[in-house]
């Protein structure tokens, strides 16, 4: 019997963006801001970020209400939030981060990853998967090196199986696109997935790892 365990790499994730204002409570306000907990964001500013904050930093989102947030150092769900200790100068701005959660997947020799664009719009954009053999998690947000190695791989389409280059890409267009693609994973330890164009839509990806045991 094959045993497989499910992961969600991207949960109904847009590249979405915001401009934001930070208080000495800790608290990030944007009006009707869209996010939601665990949400990955990046900052940017005009200026000078609010002390506490910084750019090229991958910050987690754990939501007040519809208009305010905090910004957590790790997973929203045991995050601490950040200590914000001025509120800066300038405009500062929210991106989501267009990386998914990093997936081990060491221990079993099969991966069927599954995504779905949402059923309420047209959605425009391009999908890579990625894979490392790395011991340590790579950031698969950052460039490959010595020290940081990672790789797009390889997926087949389970529906005509046609093989499609990771250099390339799956290109989603249109409303309501599912998709399911399988990667060989034997040797590699951790896996995930990145939105490298986008225009429009909104994806979720999840990935299922599967033993033949």
């Amino acid at each position: 019997m094959r045993n497989y365990q499910e992961y969600t790499i991207l949960d109904d994730i847009a590249i979405i963006t915001g401009a934001f204002t930070a208080a000495v409570t800790d608290i990030c306000t944007d009006a009707a801001h869209g996010l939601k907990d665990g949400d990955r964001v990046v900052l940017t500013t005009t200026d000078t970020l609010p002390a506490g904050l910084a750019t090229a930093t991958v910050y987690w989102v754990k939501v007040i209400n519809a208009n305010t947030f905090y910004l957590c150092n790790n997973s929203a769900v045991d995050g601490v939030k950040v200590d914000i200790t001025d509120t800066g100068t300038g405009t500062h701005t929210w991106t989501m981060n267009d990386v998914g959660n990093s997936i081990f997947c060491a221990d079993f020799e099969h991966a069927i990853f599954i995504f779905a664009t949402d059923g309420g719009g047209d959605a425009a954009l391009t999908v890579k998967f990625q894979g490392s053999h790395a011991e340590d998690c790579p950031d698969f947000s950052a460039a490959t090196s010595v020290t940081n190695q990672w790789e797009y791989i390889q997926v087949v389409d389970l529906e005509n199986s046609a093989g499609i280059d990771g250099d390339t890409g799956v290109a989603v267009a249109g409303a309501d696109d599912y998709r399911q693609l399988e990667a060989n994973v034997n040797a590699m330890r951790w896996v995930n997935a990145i939105i490298s164009g986008y225009t429009v839509g909104e994806i979720t990806i999840k990935v299922r790892l599967y033993t033949n045991d």
